[in-house]
């Protein structure tokens, strides 16, 4: 059974170890770029789950007691450009996440399913991570929302929203967010969407039981078709 056209549900994908894994290519960038735009190396590296890359980049710089970092576009810019060096190397050593692209091309062809992304990272790598595998045919890209557009996670939940919709059409009801942990879980919760855990990305399923579903891995691709539907529904 299909979707009516008043059961549209939009999709939005975390990317970092949800769809993907970047195996040390991600830190590495980061560390280039960093030490590009302030003439520091990276000593230390904040906690990254959960956050955008300019709240990132601001804890990293306050990590190295630097008041004034240059502006983020400038850091955006040079992590474009160092993810770009290390493409071939991210193709190589990183990895797709057990049944993503599956997943992914199965949802492409629901009538009444949007999908596109949520995620910290910038417009920008956003695509350089997803083209590198592939991945960017399956999804609506320009109807996502990324870490350039507000540093707090959660408020990129309605810009998504608003960006897939003219009129209003997607809210909480049948929005569905899907990550790999608590922070994913808590942008959903305050941003205004439903959540689906995937528990493949480091964070164990026990710890992840405040998502509305928990699956320990995108293999089950109709089976991941159905759970929209009920959350959408519900």
């Amino acid at each position: 059974m299909s979707f009516r056209q008043n059961d549209s549900v939009l999709v939005l994908w975390d990317v970092d170890h949800t769809l993907i894994e970047t195996r040390g290519v991600g830190r590495a960038s980061f560390a280039a770029a960093f030490e590009d735009v302030t003439s520091r190396t990276l000593e230390r590296m904040p906690q990254i789950t959960g956050r955008t890359e300019p709240d990132i980049y601001a804890a990293a710089a306050a990590l190295h007691d630097i008041d004034r970092p240059p502006l983020f576009p400038v850091f955006a810019e040079s992590l474009a450009a160092a993810y770009i060096e290390r493409q071939e190397q991210l193709r190589e050593q990183g990895r797709v996440m057990p049944g993503a692209e599956e997943a992914l091309e199965h949802l492409a062809t629901i009538k009444g399913i949007r999908q596109s992304v949520l995620t910290g990272n910038t417009r920008r790598v956003t695509r350089i991570k997803l083209e590198t595998f592939g991945l960017h045919k399956h999804l609506d890209l320009a109807t996502g929302a990324y870490g350039d557009d507000d540093r707090h996670r959660p408020a990129l939940v309605p810009i998504a929203q608003a960006r897939a919709s003219n009129d209003g059409e997607f809210g909480q009801h049948n929005t569905v967010l899907i990550g790999d942990s608590l922070g994913d879980i808590e942008t959903a919760r305050q941003g205004g969407a439903r959540v689906i855990a995937v528990a493949a990305g480091g964070t164990a399923a026990a710890d992840l039981e405040t998502a509305d579903a928990v699956l320990s891995d995108l293999t089950d691709a109709a089976g991941i078709e159905h759970l929209i539907r009920a959350l959408a529904r519900g």
